[in-house]
């Protein structure tokens, strides 16, 4: 366990390529497209999908639902659309603002951000993509996490005591944050006095199971999410029906697993996203790794093992009923900004989800756990255009997810041509 630990906690912790916004007052219209609805499952065809300032304002049959004079017409047939994917945990300080246009790219509207060392950093961010000066998805970050003592400070505020938990939480509040998470080796004091400020904020609070709590108090005292299926106990320790009947999720990041498994098989290949990745990333894996020393091998080999028994632990959560997040831990090594959520959509139906819940993880479920699902999650009239236009049914594959032929948000277009550009 302490292996794992060590290697897992360190982990934990733009360019611009904007194309033309449409104008506020001429409409999108997606014509003849399939509509995969992610809440009952269905394929809706030959449907039209009217979009206006970033808004879904009409949908139909193509028969009965009209294009407004002047729109721009975008043709579906032989084309599926699903909801944007969010990421439910990535760490974009590390990244860099240059990672934020691969999201898109891959079709990834939304992130969770898991900490940072600058909340003011990632809010900035947030406000240039919100207004169109760069491209990148929707930003929710907590800022710094709060943990007990640790080997390093990176990503994190050190709280031992009761007043200073206070004090942390109070302070993060008043910068703006969306969520308080915590760490895995904050204190039991500590971490009922993070849940009980929280509270009195309204805040939700998420994170590492910590080593002094158990599940289930953790879910008594409210925790939001739960962060890496290894960090959720099997079920000689816990009755996973109730995880399943509290409003607690989990966030397995199944991928952070594989590719240390696959360690020296993906260090050795040459994969064309590296040579795209940040200085500040490509830095930050180099230190993990170094970090590792003499114990790599002995990391890969536990891995190795772990991986089957995580992808089951996986199946029985969510076969219990369990609410799953999808969610990469972007910024570990070889985890790659918006392209690994694919990969980790693949692990989740290797375990035995469906095609069809593997999509609900990155679209309907993170809308509910965020409270937004008016908003989001699914295409209904009404709710953010945040849209993947698919050249394949990702309900017949889930790696067709990757077969992008088009993404909209924030009223912005990016076909192909604009994806690879994204992507230099």
């Amino acid at each position: 366990m302490k292996l794992i630990l060590a290697i897992i906690l360190p982990f934990v912790f733009f360019s611009s390529c904007v194309t033309t916004k449409n104008s506020q007052h001429r409409a999108i219209v997606v014509r003849d497209v399939a509509v995969i609805d992610v809440v009952t499952g269905s394929v809706l065809s030959n449907q039209t999908i009217i979009i206006q300032d970033d808004r879904i304002t009409a949908m139909g049959s193509s028969l009965e639902t009209k294009a407004p004079i002047n729109s721009k017409i975008v043709e579906g047939k032989g084309k599926f659309v699903i909801p944007g994917l969010w990421d439910m945990h990535v760490h974009l300080e590390i990244a860099g603002k240059e990672s934020l246009p691969f999201f898109i790219a891959n079709g990834v509207t939304g992130v969770r951000d898991m900490g940072s060392n600058s909340f003011s950093l990632l809010k900035g961010w947030r406000q240039q993509i919100d207004s169109g000066l760069i491209t990148g998805p929707h930003i929710i970050a907590p800022g710094p996490m709060l943990d007990g003592p640790f080997v390093t400070t990176h990503l994190r505020v050190t709280v031992n005591t009761d007043a200073e938990v206070r004090l942390a939480v109070d302070s993060l509040v008043a910068l703006g944050v969306d969520f308080i998470k915590v760490h895995q080796q904050i204190s039991k004091e500590a971490y009922l006095a993070v849940a009980d400020q929280a509270k009195k904020h309204k805040k939700p609070f998420v994170g590492h199971l910590p080593v002094s709590i158990t599940i289930k108090e953790a879910i008594e005292v409210g925790q939001k999410s739960i962060e890496h299926i290894f960090g959720v106990p099997d079920t000689v320790t816990i009755d996973y029906s109730m995880l399943s009947k509290s409003e607690s999720y989990v966030t397995p990041t199944l991928v952070f697993i594989q590719q240390i498994a696959k360690y020296h098989e993906l260090s050795d290949s040459n994969d064309p996203r590296y040579k795209t990745l940040s200085p500040s990333l490509k830095t930050f894996w180099k230190t993990q790794l170094s970090g590792w020393g003499e114990s790599v091998d002995k990391a890969i080999d536990l891995m190795k093992m772990l991986l089957p028994a995580m992808l089951n632990r996986t199946q029985l959560l969510n076969k219990a009923g369990v609410q799953l997040l999808a969610g990469t831990d972007m910024a570990g090594v070889y985890i790659y900004p918006g392209s690994s959520l694919h990969e980790e959509l693949e692990l989740f139906v290797t375990t035995g989800l469906s095609p069809l819940e593997a999509l609900r993880t990155a679209t309907l479920n993170p809308a509910r756990f965020l409270g937004m699902e008016q908003t989001m999650g699914s295409i209904q009239v009404g709710k953010k255009a945040d849209l993947l236009i698919l050249n394949t049914n990702p309900l017949l594959n889930i790696s067709n997810t990757k077969d992008i032929y088009m993404v909209i948000t924030n009223s912005f277009l990016y076909d192909r041509n604009k994806i690879k550009a994204l992507q230099r």
